[in-house]
């Protein structure tokens, strides 16, 4: 094939590895093994021989993700549970996340209590087992919970041994262990890196947080999100909750663009690579996300 592009000026190739044929399985060459690699330095070398530029998907079908991705690495959302109690009392409240998927799977980040007179308590030390244990003081509380939980999307048309969870695009340290899987295939079998790295449209359903999502917050914004949970969550879109949602939405470009984008692009040149990338359907800036790269598709 690559023969026939560059006899009729066909430059460019892209590899973006997918579900194998029906019925030929046992042909089926699982992504990164040592034989897959042998491959890909075979495709390479000939497309060096007829002149044609080889890219790659930095990963199997889309979004980015694998049998590497463990839980704590995979795409994450955050799940709000409210309560009402009557303080003045010692309260016991079941506060295990709602969603029997969830269970043992997400992570709780915060609990916080409200009153009617604007008072925040961060009650979260007073949380154990799903169990709420709180000295409340007197009047009406909103208690607020927030788990870090996950998406539980797996890749898209993965390929042979590429099937797992889709990474959390957030989170720098899932992204850099990410990548560094992808580094060792290549280190390992001593092949050439591609000429870019590609990565398809930004489709990773449902992922809205990160486990260090509020910290992130406060070093960007300057003040804690968890302070304004009622508001936050609120469904009535008066002011103070459309502010909060615009910080919201900055904040995760923020971390789109410099854990993901930026990262991978670093890494990328770092093996003498570069990258090209469909940035549309990210909750980003797509002009800035599209700047991070060096080739916008």
């Amino acid at each position: 094939n690559l023969e026939e592009y560059s006899k009729v000026g066909l430059k460019g190739v892209e590899i973006t590895p997918i579900y194998g044929v029906q019925g030929n399985d046992n042909n089926n060459i699982p992504f990164l093994s040592e034989k897959w690699m042998e491959m890909l330095q075979y495709t390479l070398d000939e497309g060096k021989r007829l002149g044609v530029e080889i890219d790659m998907n930095t990963g199997t079908g889309w979004p980015f993700g694998g049998p590497n991705v463990k839980y704590e690495d995979a795409a994450t959302k955050a799940i709000f549970q409210t309560y009402k109690v009557n303080g003045g009392k010692s309260i016991s409240l079941n506060i295990e996340v709602d969603d029997t998927k969830q269970r043992g799977v997400a992570s709780l980040s915060k609990v916080m209590a409200y009153n009617d007179e604007k008072k925040t308590v961060d009650i979260t030390s007073f949380a154990n087992d799903g169990k709420l244990q709180w000295n409340a003081p007197k009047g009406e509380w909103d208690i607020i919970v927030l788990y870090n939980g996950k998406t539980l999307q797996k890749v898209k048309r993965a390929a042979p041994g590429g099937e797992g969870f889709v990474v959390n695009h957030f989170d720098k340290q899932a992204i850099e262990r990410y990548l560094n899987n992808i580094d060792s295939a290549f280190k390992k079998s001593n092949t050439d890196y591609p000429n870019t790295f590609f990565n398809d449209s930004y489709e990773v359903y449902g992922a809205d947080w990160t486990p260090d999502f509020l910290d992130q917050f406060y070093k960007r914004r300057d003040y804690k999100l968890e302070n304004y949970f009622p508001e936050f969550i609120s469904k009535n879109r008066d002011d103070i909750t459309s502010r909060l949602i615009c910080d919201y939405r900055e904040t995760i470009s923020d971390l789109l663009i410099e854990n993901f984008t930026s990262q991978w692009t670093y890494w990328a040149h770092s093996n003498g690579s570069i990258t090209r990338n469909q940035a549309h359907g990210s909750p980003s800036n797509l002009v800035d996300t599209y700047a991070a790269v060096d080739i916008p598709e």
